[in-house]
């Protein structure tokens, strides 16, 4: 038989994976959406999982108004 003891750590290390899932898969889709960007998704990735996917969020959005448009910069860069 299971003690008392032995179900409740098995419910907090279930319920730490189940917190560590749902903080690193916004994480993951924020550095992803960064990487479509053109940013590193290593740089997006480490912001978003130290501090929050919301500042990753804001991360990629003011590198990606300080880059530019880069489609744009490549059909000046062609003609």
């Amino acid at each position: 038989m299971h003690s008392p003891s032995n179900m409740l750590m098995t419910a907090l290390w279930a319920a730490l994976g189940i917190m560590a899932l749902l903080w690193t898969i916004p994480c993951g889709a924020v550095a992803n959406w960064g990487q479509n960007q053109g940013i590193s998704f290593r740089k997006v990735f480490m912001v978003s999982l130290f501090l929050t996917p919301l500042a990753g969020l804001i991360f990629v959005w003011i590198a990606r108004s300080s880059r530019g448009n880069p489609a744009l910069a490549q059909t000046a860069t062609r003609g």
